[in-house]
């Protein structure tokens, strides 16, 4: 049987590192209590990590296309007023649904047009956090929004066929952007956007058009994220919740997308999201304080970050000396 080679370990690890690292968190956490391991915690597991992949995907979807959205949480809590808004003064519920998610369209693309005119992203996404923050206060007074929200059980409490409902939204989301990157021609050039928008530009294409429509799905989704919130906890709440946000990167850290744009797996990302909400969950059984989960978790961001920047170098390395005694030889 051939030996692998140090590239092929590095690949595997780097390919399949996220879900190892989840494999082993259950088996620590279910050695430890029998109560971790049963189908109604996997349940409630699944319930918790549907909001932070929600939110994973709508700062993916931005940094798939070289564009880090950093107003997730204000765009969030304005589509969540919204939401609260239309509800409470008798809208149909699908309707106001897609009116508070078409505003976080809205936003992103409001977003897009400003750092296309040359601004720096990070510094126009934190400017419309705390624009976006301010009006979500505006529009409540500062006082969350309780009146009828208790209709919307069946989008962020209901269980179906054992699972959360919330999970449902999930495996729709992540269904379509998977195709829509895979499969489809604007999926690649949109992943090109980011990874290298010079190779789109000599190919015809306009880059800054992928980079747009970037930050509308970034927005988008972030105000999906902020609907089925509002769903789960049966009120619409003006603060914006920055731990979406740190939850979010986190997430997308761990499953390897590179911060810098143009390649990665939404997959990967709610594999991400499930670790977190795995940590969470063990520690909460194991009676340990929930300060440690943040702790962790930004520990994980940090050597996520870490373990990205110098896998891509050491694959980058052995690729290159693959390839040169490769020509070697053939010289020979």
């Amino acid at each position: 049987m051939k030996k692998p080679d140090s590239l092929s370990v590095l690949v595997f690890i780097r390919s399949w590192g996220i879900t190892i690292l989840l494999i082993a968190l259950w088996a620590l956490f279910a050695s430890t209590s029998p109560i971790f391991g049963t189908f109604e915690n996997a349940s409630l597991i699944l319930g918790a990590a549907s909001i932070s992949a929600i939110f994973a995907a709508s700062i993916a979807m931005g940094v798939f296309s070289g564009a880090l959205d950093l107003s997730v949480p204000g765009t969030a809590a304005v589509a969540g007023i919204i939401l609260g808004k239309l509800i409470g003064g008798g809208f149909d519920p699908f309707l106001s649904i897609a009116i508070a998610v078409a505003i976080g369209a809205l936003i992103g693309y409001a977003n897009g047009l400003i750092v296309q005119t040359g601004l720096n992203p990070l510094a126009v996404t934190i400017g419309m956090l705390s624009v976006t923050s301010g009006l979500a206060a505006i529009l409540s007074d500062g006082i969350p929004l309780f009146d009828k929200m208790d209709t919307l059980g069946w989008l962020g409490t209901e269980i179906y066929f054992g699972l959360p409902s919330t999970f449902y939204v999930v495996i729709v989301v992540f269904a379509i952007g998977t195709i829509f990157l895979t499969k489809t021609r604007g999926g690649i050039r949109f992943l090109a956007a980011g990874g290298n928008a010079e190779a789109l530009r000599r190919a015809g294409v306009n880059a800054n058009t992928y980079r747009l429509l970037g930050f509308i799905l970034s927005g988008a989704l972030a105000a999906l994220g902020g609907v089925v919130t509002c769903a789960y906890t049966a009120q619409a709440t003006p603060t914006a919740a920055t731990g979406v946000l740190f939850d979010g990167l986190t997430a997308v850290a761990l499953s390897g997308i590179s911060l810098a744009g143009g390649r990665g797996s939404l997959p990967k990302v709610l594999v991400g999201a499930l670790v977190i909400s795995t940590i969470g969950s063990g520690l909460l059984i194991m009676n340990i304080q929930p300060y440690w989960t943040i702790t962790i978790t930004g520990l994980l961001l940090i050597s996520a970050l870490a373990g990205e920047h110098y896998l891509g170098k050491a694959v980058a390395r052995q690729a290159v000396g693959k390839s040169k005694v490769s020509a070697h030889k053939e010289a020979k």
